[in-house]
């Protein structure tokens, strides 16, 4: 029952905040050094390989739960709305190293083509984090860690599950630790015959199922002699899926069943690092690699457009610590560089360079406060220098713990924004970047000894300027938009036996368009989960998640699949999920799990059918 807090992602998605028990994890993304959850003034929600096995969960979309807004079933199109931000105000990390892609229109990454059979444990920071890793980090950061060490040399381990539209999966690898050394390997294989992602509310509906295959290959090492330590990490992941067009009709503005459209998309990266320690509390590191994209669209076997884009990188930082306080100062380097052939679009081959200079400090003090700060300076060769800061203050009035912060961050405007040209885009390459600015109030109460019952709420608000918005008349993309994003996270988690815990989490939110008063599409005003785990016996464990997401603005289609409105609304919907595990023996697992439990016809984002009722069937091995 540890760590509760996490024990799905449903509960993350509606900020639910960590409990006494959680509060004593150690987390990296809010300060890139290690940190006691409870000396952070942020929101940092962990899911772990216990909780990912728990939930049975496979992908990082189902693990992120309802912020994450997937365009259909697993392998689609998934954008991610970190405290109502936009998914391109979400940073996506591997084991720290930046994954948004420079290569897509504006430089946002796709949560929906990450499986989690490699993932030791996903970090979600919540708020602004551009002082800490620079752009896009308006909304917050999402972390995934790969499998690395264990008690012993070698564990090996496997997975192989089965459900509902044909679906299937693969696992295999091992990790484990002897003497310096520490290591993880694994390979997964992931298949899905999916669902015609068109509604059947929709005339064109035909029923053609639209597929994905993600197959994904990591490794990650750590050689620790003491005072010096390398360390690296690799992935590559292969992804492939099946969908429908927008262009239909006799004005190409109709939601149209397509069974010959297929996105490809291959992502490789890789990492070494090394780092010294040095008496007196240094430590010195260095690290640098390279993330490679690679995007395809098909129509009958064609290619229709392509895009490719290479992130180099490197870092040096120090660190100085002694007793509670923790100082880094580092540089960092990265070059872009993007080669696109669009649909309708000349070819686009455009590279840029970016270096930044940050320090980051943390202090414990009249033994109750905690203090952290950080402030980070970007400079970019086509817009000069963007400068953001973070300050925030811990009270520990145990059982109550009182946090509140300030920070702002930005967002470049991407390659692709600036430079590429066709008949629908002249490119800008005047555009600014994207800024803001956001506070944060928190408390958790242990109401209960024990952790019997805790409650928990957040106050935050952001505010964006220069947002980047196309504008027809003008053919290009321009800086005109502000928002307004305002919102309160409330939960309240309870013991009621020792082998049972029920939670409760509540999110509002208040996404706004500043220039017009409307509100923000996919960001539902209101949304909630239930949560309850039990331990039935030693080897019976059961997760039942009840989640509601409110109505909500989207870009809406009428039943005959034709443009209604880039405003309407799309209706509320509820549904729930139970997962099962079985220890066979010390070396075997079953599991079994069942999505959309009631069979709740809903769409999120409107014109794209959610998934039916599903069931998985399972068997974990681990020696």
């Amino acid at each position: 029952m540890r760590k509760f807090l996490s024990a799905t992602a449903l509960a993350l998605s509606l900020g639910a905040a960590p409990t006494a028990q959680a509060e004593e994890e150690i987390v990296v993304t809010a300060t890139r050094t290690p940190t006691p959850l409870s000396r952070l003034p942020a929101r940092v929600e962990t899911i772990d390989r216990a909780d990912i096995e728990a939930n049975a969960v496979v992908t990082l979309a189902e693990a992120i739960g309802s912020n994450a807004v997937q365009a259909g079933g697993a392998g689609q199109q998934t954008s991610m709305f970190l405290r109502g931000a936009n998914s391109k105000h979400a940073l996506a990390l591997f084991d720290g190293v930046r994954l948004n892609d420079a290569s897509s229109p504006n430089a946002q990454y796709d949560f929906g083509l990450d499986t989690l059979g490699a993932i030791e444990r996903i970090e979600v920071l919540r708020g602004p984090a551009s002082a800490i890793y620079g752009s896009d980090a308006i909304g917050g950061v999402v972390n995934i860690i790969p499998r690395r060490g264990g008690a012993d040399a070698f564990e090996p381990f496997a997975e192989a599950a089965f459900g509902s539209v044909g679906t299937r999966r693969g696992l295999i690898g091992a990790a484990g630790a002897s003497g310096a050394l520490e290591y993880g390997l694994s390979a997964e294989a992931f298949a899905t015959d999916g669902y015609d992602i068109i509604p059947r509310r929709i005339t064109t509906h035909t029923g053609d199922p639209d597929g994905a295959e993600i197959n994904t290959f990591a490794g990650s090492a750590r050689l620790d002699l003491g005072a010096f330590a390398l360390d690296g990490i690799a992935r590559v992941r292969q992804a492939s899926a099946e969908f429908d067009s927008f262009s239909g009709g006799a004005f190409f503005d109709l939601r149209a069943d397509d069974p010959d459209l297929e996105n490809q998309a291959t992502q490789s990266l890789w990492r070494l690092g090394g780092e010294t320690q040095a008496g007196g509390g240094w430590r010195f590191r260095v690290s640098g690699g390279q993330v490679r994209s690679d995007r395809s669209e098909t129509d009958a076997g064609v290619q229709t457009n392509a895009a490719k884009s290479t992130q180099d990188f490197a870092d040096a930082n120090i660190r100085f610590t002694q007793s509670s306080t923790v100082l880094a100062a580092g540089l960092a380097y990265e070059r872009a560089e993007i080669k696109t052939q669009p649909q309708f679009a000349g070819p686009l081959r455009v590279g840029e360079a970016q270096a930044a200079v940050y320090l980051i400090g943390q202090t414990h003090f009249a033994d109750r406060f905690d203090a952290t700060g950080s402030v980070r300076i970007d400079h970019y060769e086509s817009f000069g220098a963007q400068t953001t800061f973070a300050l925030g203050l811990v009270a520990d009035f145990a059982p109550l713990r009182l946090f509140a912060s300030y920070g702002t961050a930005f967002k470049a405007p991407s390659l692709s924004e600036r430079f590429e040209t066709s008949l629908f885009n002249l490119g800008n390459p005047e555009l600014d970047p994207e800024r803001s600015r956001s506070w944060e109030l928190g408390a958790d109460w242990a109401a209960l000894a024990g952790d019997r019952l805790t409650l928990g709420a957040s106050l935050y608000q952001t505010r964006v300027e220069n947002q980047i918005e196309y504008v027809f008349s003008q053919s290009r993309n321009v800086n005109i938009k502000r928002a307004s994003l305002d919102g309160a996270e409330f939960y309240a988690e309870a013991a009621a036996t020792s082998w049972a815990r029920l939670r409760l989490a509540y999110a509002w939110t208040d996404a706004r368009d500043d220039t017009n008063g409307r509100q923000l599409t996919r960001r539902p005003e209101h949304g909630w989960t239930l949560l309850a785990r039990a331990q039935a016996g030693e080897r019976l464990g059961l997760v039942f998640s009840w989640r509601y997401v409110g109505e909500r603005a989207d870009v809406t289609y009428d039943d005959a699949g034709a443009f209604v409105s880039g405003a309407g609304r799309t209706p509320g919907f509820g549904i729930g999920a139970l997962a099962a595990t079985f220890d066979v023996n010390q070396h075997a697992e079953m599991f079994a799990r069942i999505d959309n439990i009631t069979d709740e016809t809903y769409e999120q984002p409107a014109a794209f059918a959610g998934a039916p009722r599903s069931a998985t069937l399972g068997l974990r091995a681990r020696f």
